[in-house]
């Protein structure tokens, strides 16, 4: 500075020269965030810089903001993304006023002022001016920039284009103090908080094993159907794989946790999700039954990008412009994915369901990342009622549904597939996969039960059955004394504890048997001694090689009769005939009482029963006991004074 001045005095050009080389250095080094002036030797504003330099290393700009793009890193984008949607209460896509009140509110416990809205407002739109008529002037560009107002609210790129603000002055405390005060690091990773995860949602954690906290609850279903309302771009109640890529677009890959990133995410899980691009069950109506699963389209091309909004590149710095450009589309190296399928409302929350059934915390915690913040902010009346994507639009809204999870067991890998693919309305080829690891599939179907919402109506309704099936292989259940130990352990915790309200993590184990090999029903009642105790529920499915095989049953249903079990379907393994009757069973078996799934389950009810009425009469007979022995001493309390029975019953000194 010293050096300046003098130049300065001495010659005008020689200052302006040096003031260009200043200006040079700024735009040739992006990284140098500002010029101060300042001198040691004349102590000018020397606490400013160490200032500076302490504001620099405490909120740092390289994580947020790519200063040789120019423009919010991809890390960024996603952060903010999904606060945005923390705070967008209603889920239109649109921060009103009362949820940008809630926002300020959550972070810096302070409410904002109207005129500071209306001001915020106001600027953006200034911005989106300028950028329309930047556009409108070029006439090259093809890209047309969202508008940052809609109806008053602030759109999602607003609301990043606020943040680029506060970048673009030097106020990097405004977006740290967000990111930090919402759970997110140094590095932009998200911490999941403990109060999300339910407790007991650790997997297989005996210790805190909670069977409620393997299933969806009420609020969970409605983030997801909102969700799902939200992102869907036509009025075929669908989302295309471009919604599903915008919904995903919070995480560096843009897929469901269903979809190969399950392979690192739910490592160490007890089952993985089944991930098959080819097959696909059509959606047919097969003997009462409609299913309904995702739909296929190989033609549909899916923008891998990330959907969120950009604003067209204004080609002016960081270092020099009070509002710069935002652009999303570009740094995601996203080429390698392949795109998703189209899911119904339905498919979408069957993988949901299906995914919670895997695993517990794994789904609250993507749950999280997506945006669903639990109980930790509180919505008012207004903004929960003026939804304008409730749940309750759905088609589906009145239809009573009922879940079914189910393991398959058995030795015949070939015989487990065709039934799982019978229960999932899958009738083509199914060649035997080398499973070494058990895996979770899902489906919809559509049955008629009798109607259990509306008791009154004597005639069956159309149920939306959610059915979960886990295959373990053979190869799994071969192991050692110890590990079967273990595995014992984890099917008593996933089939045979009940929560308070009688539910189970696994309603059903399915054991398939070959109805023509003996040692294929040996292998079946091995499983269930070694590793089914008493209290879990089982059914026994038989497979023949075709329908007109002759098959002796005698056995299979001595053993049945012996345990007080249904007796064993039987199923043909020719896939050219279209069965529903195994899923119909299924149903039954777990819906109705009457049907027996448990051994001896009618006699350990009657026991239980005798043994309510012999407390109830032991009890009475105690009642009795203390009413005889009152009595008597009444009467021999007419024969004396009261003073005397007392001192007789409680003597004093």
């Amino acid at each position: 500075m010293d050096v300046f001045e003098q130049q300065q005095l001495s010659s005008q050009s020689t200052a302006a020269r040096s003031r260009q080389q200043i200006i040079s250095l700024l735009q040739r080094f992006k990284f140098v965030r500002q010029c101060i002036k300042c001198s040691a030797k004349k102590i000018l504003h020397v606490d400013d810089v160490f200032s500076k330099a302490k504001i620099a290393v405490i909120y740092p700009i390289k994580p947020l903001y790519d200063l040789v793009g120019g423009r919010l890193t991809p890390a960024c984008i996603r952060a903010f993304t999904r606060i945005f949607r923390v705070f967008d209460l209603d889920r239109d896509g649109l921060l009103s006023d009362d949820e940008l009140m809630a926002f300020q509110n959550k972070i810096w416990g302070t409410t904002t002022m109207g005129r500071d809205v209306v001001e915020w407002k106001n600027a953006l739109s200034s911005h989106d001016l300028i950028i329309h008529k930047r556009e409108e002037a070029d006439d090259e560009s093809v890209s047309e920039s969202e508008d940052v107002i809609v109806n008053d609210k602030i759109s999602l790129t607003g609301f990043l284009t606020i943040i680029d603000i506060f970048i673009s002055q030097n106020r990097l405390e405004v977006p740290w103090t967000v990111l930090w005060a919402l759970g997110y690091d140094d590095d932009l990773n998200l911490h999941i908080p403990q109060s999300i995860l339910s407790p007991g949602c650790n997997d297989l954690d005996t210790s805190k094993f909670d069977q409620s906290a393997w299933r969806l609850n009420a609020s969970e279903v409605d983030f997801l159907s909102s969700i799902f309302y939200q992102f869907q771009s036509d009025d075929e109640n669908m989302l295309s794989a471009e919604d599903l890529n915008s919904i995903f677009s919070v995480f560096s890959i843009p897929l469901p946790p269903w979809s190969i990133r399950s392979k690192k995410l739910l490592d160490g899980c007890f089952s993985r999700p089944g991930i098959d691009e080819d097959v696909t069950p059509p959606s047919s109506l097969v003997a009462g039954v409609t299913f309904d699963p995702e739909i296929e389209d190989h033609n549909v091309s899916a923008d891998l990008s990330p959907s969120s909004p950009s604003i067209s590149p204004s080609g002016v710095t960081i270092s020099s412009s009070p509002l710069p450009s935002i652009d999303v589309s570009k740094g995601t190296e996203l080429d390698f994915i392949p795109a998703n399928k189209p899911l119904t409302h339905l498919s979408w929350l069957n993988h949901w369901h299906s995914f919670c059934t895997i695993s517990p915390s794994r789904c609250r915690a993507e749950l999280f990342c997506l945006g669903y913040a639990g109980e930790t902010l509180v919505r008012s009346k207004t903004l929960h009622a003026s939804s304008t994507h409730s749940p309750s639009n759905s088609p589906d809204g009145g239809t009573q549904t009922i879940f079914i999870r189910a393991l398959v067991l058995g030795s015949n890998d070939h015989a487990k597939r065709f039934i799982i693919n019978n229960l999932h309305g899958i009738h083509h080829d199914c060649s035997t996969s080398n499973l070494t690891h058990p895996e979770t599939s899902c489906s919809v179907a559509r049955v008629m039960l009798p109607n259990t919402i509306n008791k009154a109506v004597q005639e069956e309704s159309e149920t939306v059955v959610h059915l979960i099936v886990t295959e373990i292989p053979s190869s799994y259940l071969a192991s050692s004394a110890s590990e079967k130990r273990s595995l014992k352990n984890k099917f008593s915790a996933l089939l045979g504890k009940q929560s308070a309200a009688g539910e189970r993590v696994y309603d059903m184990a399915i054991l398939v048997f070959d109805t023509g090999l003996e040692q294929s029903w040996e292998y079946a009642k091995d499983i269930e001694s070694d590793l089914l105790t008493g209290n879990m529920p089982r059914i026994f499915v038989g497979t023949r090689e075709n329908q007109h095989a002759t098959q002796s049953a005698c056995e299979h249903q001595i053993h049945c009769k012996s345990m007080d079990l249904e007796e064993p379907i039987t199923l043909s393994l020719d896939e050219t005939i279209e069965d529903s009757s195994l899923l119909h069973h299924l149903v039954r078996c777990t819906q109705d009482a009457k049907f027996r799934s448990i051994p001896h389950g009618e006699r350990n009810r009657r026991l239980a029963a005798l043994k309510r009425k012999c407390m109830w009469f032991t009890s009475i007979v105690s009642v009795s006991l203390v009413v005889v022995f009152v009595f008597k001493e009444t009467k021999k309390v007419e024969k004396g004074s009261w003073r005397h029975y007392f001192h007789r019953l409680l003597p004093f000194n």
